[in-house]
């Protein structure tokens, strides 16, 4: 903004004035001006964060129910491998034996939702349409730790039969019952993953109904 000097000397009172009202309207028009500039680049970054979580949570959504569909083909194959263990602990004898730990682990992402609130276009955006996502992301970082646990739970059941030397009858019983215990556990993470999964994606509906 730049304010000019008179073109000509104030000869009086009169002009003195004039020249000030002059320059003060020059200013707040420049004022306001600039402040309407800055409102609509401050609406257009909400509109663009919004988008941008808009079709993060359509991703999510996607991978979550792609992951969805897995969960019966993962708990028959932890069923099969916790029976498998069981018959070693009796100490039977296996033509074939297979021991396989699925986990179920979509990849969610969270960028546009966390770059919205570090750049503060969450504020942007409005108090309702932010309100609106929280909760989603939220339960969805809960789901992401829940998962993190369950391969932990899967590597320490496998994690014997990744070194022993030999067939699985040469497992200690002790080691067995440790693996026993790991891969119920694994079978409880699958339900217990389904149900939060099932709350996420009804979360994401929710919050792309109307979009």
């Amino acid at each position: 903004m730049e304010i000019h000097p008179p073109t000509k000397p104030v000869e009086s009172v009169k002009d003195f004035f004039i020249h000030l009202s002059m320059i003060t309207t020059g200013i707040l028009i420049a004022l306001g001006l600039e402040q309407t500039v800055e409102a609509w680049h401050h609406h257009e970054l909400g509109v663009e964060a919004r988008d941008n979580i808009i079709s993060e949570i359509r991703d999510n959504k996607k991978e979550i129910d792609g992951e969805r569909v897995l969960i019966k083909q993962n708990r028959e194959k932890l069923q099969h491998t916790w029976d498998t263990v069981r018959q070693f602990i009796a100490h039977k004898k296996l033509s074939h034996a297979e021991m396989n730990i699925q986990v179920n682990a979509a990849t969610l992402n969270s960028a546009s939702w966390t770059t919205a609130e570090a750049t503060g276009a969450l504020g942007y955006m409005g108090y309702e349409t932010a309100k609106k996502f929280a909760p989603v992301y939220d339960l969805q970082t809960l789901l992401q730790r829940f998962q993190e646990e369950q391969c932990r739970t899967a590597s320490n059941a496998m994690a014997p039969v990744a070194n022993m030397q030999g067939g699985p009858e040469t497992l200690s019983d002790d080691q067995l019952r440790a693996i026993e215990r790991d891969v119920l556990t694994c079978l409880s993470d699958v339900n217990m993953w389904d149900q939060l999964a099932a709350q996420l994606t009804d979360g994401y509906a929710r919050a792309l109904k109307g979009q």
